[in-house]
């Protein structure tokens, strides 16, 4: 399993995500922090790796405690487990759970169990089979074959997800990509298990448990042991499986703009083609990727009002103040009717369809559009290129909201090729490291961040084999988060512009008579 980085244990859950030969990426390993950016070269893999962890992030339920427990719940009960021959274990934990149910851990549950529950999670036939599934969705590809770096000696791809929580080990999962498919292996830790039934409530007195006790003790008393065993178990694994609480993921593609101006043409034409009548003049149907296939359908049935988000509102009211100067909303002609979004500029009289608009706003008014009806504290949004036909300044502040959707409990992914977007998250790391003043609030802004909130990983593309290694760029007190390549365009650009000046004034001083 990952170790831990010195200086780096928070509260919130730790995901390491490593590949080898995937996609153009030779070698990469990424801590994913609150903050996650990713720079570095164009088709250096950024993208591929963005979309690698937003598969995994939705196959596996949010990355939970323990993964997929209620998903393959089913194969508990396989003639392969069953519950014959546990009885005397179940009873055993029966009795912990009696005395403290707050404290079940995964070894509690009898060791028939736990195979049992592992066994999908190491079967190619089973998660292996729903990784090809959701990695071929995600990347449109018709065999996940073609993930494989077409350079690797080995005729593999190799991925690692490592999971953890305020310093615990919880899971792992390894997986080997190849023309034959996808190999899983997963390894569970012994993550504690907090149960509903055994939370408090608000006044303070624990929560009785559920139908359990009566159903065990009923089964017990009539000597059926088996059933017992069975109502305590089923039981159990639900409210683990409900007590996790997975996060969602939300994608913004590149070239929003786009699809934003012409979502309801592309839903429109393809209800129209769903038809067979409709199917029969398409020889091969063109497909999107899975990531643009979401996207396009929460636009559609995007809800503008949506009650218990009150920070996420604030987050989309500020975006719009701050860079847009003017409010986004959704327009329809009737309550069945695809959703019209279109802009409202600060100071005007009528809205304006996002096609009327700059590039700017129908880029940015997604995320506008996420945070006010789609996204909830602890989601993760991964943004590619949220600097994209934005002014410098409006970078800077593209960076400070970026800053606040952490202060408000969300975790951020993005892609970027803004050296402004970077600079300015390094103000806001300087920013975070000031201590607040007790006397003033003026201290610290709402969009600080900490240092360990935030992870800038490189993809380094190479040369000589076209393929990219992955390193992070840590941040620097004084110099901030600079890239390497950035600083060597800039010294590029400033020789080339000496040398020119050089050049014209010593054509200037020849010219010039005796």
């Amino acid at each position: 399993m990952a170790q831990a980085i010195p200086g780096t244990e928070t509260d919130y859950r730790s995901i390491r995500l490593s590949v080898t030969d995937f996609g153009p990426i030779a070698q990469g390993e990424v801590d994913l922090r609150p903050l996650t950016v990713f720079v570095g070269p164009s088709n250096s893999g950024k993208t591929y790796f963005a979309i690698l962890f937003y598969a995994l992030h939705g196959l596996l339920e949010g990355l939970p405690k323990i993964p997929l427990l209620s998903t393959y719940y089913p194969y508990l009960w396989s003639e392969s487990s069953g519950t014959q021959g546990i009885e005397q274990e179940v009873l055993d934990l029966s009795q912990k759970l009696e005395a403290n149910s707050a404290f079940l851990r995964f070894r509690d549950f009898p060791t028939d169990v736990r195979d049992a529950l592992l066994f999908p999670l190491n079967d190619a036939n089973i998660l292996g089979a729903d990784l090809e599934t959701e990695l071929g969705r995600c990347f449109d590809l018709e065999t996940v074959a073609h993930l494989v770096r077409w350079s690797a000696s080995t005729g593999t791809a190799e991925l690692k997800l490592d999971v953890r929580e305020r310093g615990q080990d919880l899971w792992q999962l390894q997986a080997r990509i190849s023309e034959s498919g996808i190999t899983p292996r997963c390894f569970i830790e012994n993550p504690l298990l907090i149960l509903e039934s055994s939370r408090q409530s608000n006044s303070g007195n624990r929560v009785a448990a559920s139908r359990t006790p009566f159903l065990f003790q009923r089964y017990l008393k009539q000597g059926d042991h088996q059933l017992a065993a069975a109502s305590l178990l089923e039981e159990l694994v639900m409210q683990a499986s409900l007590d996790q609480r997975p996060s969602k993921a939300h994608y913004l593609p590149a070239a929003r703009s786009g699809i934003m101006q012409s979502h309801r043409v592309i839903a429109s034409s393809m209800i129209k083609l769903a038809t067979r009548a409709g199917l029969q003049f398409l020889p091969e149907i063109p497909t999107f990727s899975g990531v643009m296939v979401d996207f396009m359908e929460k636009l559609i049935l995007f809800q503008d009002q949506r009650k218990g988000s009150i920070p996420m509102e604030n987050l989309a009211q500020q975006m719009e103040r701050a860079v847009l100067g003017g409010r986004i909303r959704a327009s329809r002609t009737s309550s069945e009717a695809y959703p019209e979004f279109v802009y409202h500029p600060q100071g005007a009289k009528g809205d304006i369809g996002l096609t009327r608009t700059s590039s700017m706003v129908s880029e940015l008014a997604p995320v506008v559009l996420f945070l006010r009806g789609v996204m909830g504290k602890g989601d993760w949004l991964i943004i590619e290129e949220p600097e994209a036909h934005l002014h410098p300044a409006a970078q800077t502040s593209m960076a400070q909201l970026l800053g606040r959707m952490v202060r408000a409990g969300l975790k951020v992914v993005i892609t970027t090729h803004s050296d402004w977007l970077l600079k300015e998250i390094g103000n806001l790391i300087r920013e975070g490291e000031l201590e607040a003043n007790p006397e003033s609030d003026d201290t610290r802004g709402p969009h600080w961040l900490k240092p360990n909130e935030v992870g800038t990983w490189l993809f380094r593309k190479e040369s000589e084999t076209g393929s990219s290694t992955v390193e992070e760029i840590p941040f620097d007190r004084t110099e901030g988060i600079e890239p390497q390549d950035y600083e060597a365009v800039a010294e590029e650009l400033y020789n080339r512009s000496a040398s020119l000046q050089d050049r014209w004034e010593e054509s200037q001083a020849g010219s010039q008579p005796a």
